[in-house]
């Protein structure tokens, strides 16, 4: 798995290595619109994680990962341990 993402990474820093050298702009147009758009990531970024938490209720309605009530138990089959 971790071989996987790690060639991943290499095979996209490579890639954006290539092509900001063999951009057709001029290298100090590239950098600031580099530095423009991972700005913007950056504070997008810090906006999604400055939003509240989801409340479960509204999670489960919303088909989210909210904790499932638990299930009655029943009386144990006919092969079933007894615990002390």
């Amino acid at each position: 798995m971790f071989g996987v993402v790690r060639v991943a990474l290499r095979f996209f820093v490579i890639g954006f290595v290539a092509g900001t050298l063999f951009a057709p702009r001029a290298g100090a147009e590239t950098r600031a619109m580099l530095v423009e758009k991972l700005t913007t990531i950056a504070n997008q970024l810090l906006e999604l994680a400055a939003l509240p938490p989801i409340e479960p209720s509204r999670a489960a309605s919303d088909g989210g990962d909210a904790p499932r009530p638990r299930r009655a138990r029943g009386a144990p089959g006919p092969g079933a341990r007894e615990t002390p």
